[in-house]
């Protein structure tokens, strides 16, 4: 399969001065005979090759457009190269005087939390607009810059951006004292008129948190049984659960999927209403391009509680612990 083939080529490079890249090997398609196609317990196809995913697909086009944007900044243009960047969060009320959310953009040893900032008051224009977080809670974080958005109109969203320089490469974060600090202008709504005179002001907004799923880009997987066969077993983890929290088996399938934020392979992801056992697949790649293979097995007991095996594979402990973290949690 890919994996062999290119495992076979990087052994006979004898170039070893760079370690193999099972995180690009294991998407590289996989030829299978129509008649060897097999039905997976997940309800997808074990040994064919499937075209990379929405979410996936959508990842590698927003890592462009964000990787492009970000370079553009003269203040964060040194960080490297864009790993993954999260959906956004809302940190106020839809209904707010400034409505604002945050995409955590991750870095190898960056985090650049990129705020939106849409100011609804019609009466009010916001200038120099910083968000300030309080890193005293997470250990390890330190600030390295801040980019304001200068100007911000009624009902022109704004941008800033704060840049966090983190020691571990996967470290979970609670930031608490969030708020924006910005100066305001009053307006004559009916001229358009900014008067010259403002005041310093500060908002709060809701806490951030960075957990794994912020480190994980989906991994669109051919075969997962290949690729679970061509990784190296030594940092296996496996654990039973009961999980007490969940219904039904949908609802556990979702939870962990979320928590992980990793690909759901062969269709592993829709369960069906009826299905008392189940097999979840899950792959993604975590930020240093190492990567994890999650094999969950759910059933209803018979009285009707939600039981999972779950089996981790990765290329690093570190990784292993993190996963099964998240999921005991």
């Amino acid at each position: 399969d890919g994996v062999e083939k290119l495992l076979t080529d990087y052994i006979e490079a004898a170039d070893y001065a760079s370690p193999f890249n099972f995180a690009k090997a294991v998407v590289t398609p996989v030829h299978v005979p129509s008649s060897t196609k097999e039905k997976s317990s997940g309800g997808g196809r074990s040994g064919a090759t499937e075209a990379p995913s929405p979410s996936a697909t959508q990842q590698k086009k927003e890592a462009t457009m964000y990787g492009e944007m970000l370079n553009e900044i003269p203040e964060l243009a040194g960080i490297g190269k864009l790993f993954s960047s999260s959906t956004a969060v809302d940190l106020t009320e839809s209904e707010a005087e400034y409505v604002v959310s945050c995409i955590k953009h991750v870095f190898e040893d960056h985090i650049v939390f990129h705020f939106t900032i849409k100011n609804t008051m019609e009466e009010q224009q916001l200038e120099n607009v910083n968000v300030e977080l309080d890193l005293s809670d997470a250990s390890g974080a330190s600030l390295e810059s801040s980019v304001p958005a200068e100007v911000i109109k009624f009902e022109q969203p704004g941008m800033a951006f704060v840049s966090v320089r983190r020691d571990s490469p996967m470290q979970n974060m609670s930031i608490s004292g969030c708020k924006l600090t910005f100066t305001m202008k009053e307006v004559d709504p009916s001229t358009g008129e900014v008067y010259p005179d403002g005041e310093e002001e500060e908002y709060p907004l809701d806490d951030l948190e960075v957990s794994l799923s912020d480190y994980v880009r989906a991994l669109p997987l051919p075969d997962f049984r290949a690729a679970w066969e061509a990784m190296t077993p030594d940092n296996d983890l496996t654990q039973v659960f009961r999980l007490d929290k969940y219904k039904s088996i949908s609802d556990a399938v979702t939870a962990i999927s979320d928590a992980l934020g990793m690909e759901a392979c062969e269709n592993s992801n829709v369960v069906s209403g009826a299905a008392r056992a189940h097999r979840l697949l899950l792959s993604g790649v975590l930020v240093g391009e190492q990567a994890a293979l999650v094999r969950a097995d759910l059933r209803t007991s018979p009285s009707n509680a939600v039981e999972m095996k779950l089996a981790i594979r990765s290329q690093s402990q570190e990784i292993s612990d993190s996963i099964l973290e998240v999921v005991s949690g």
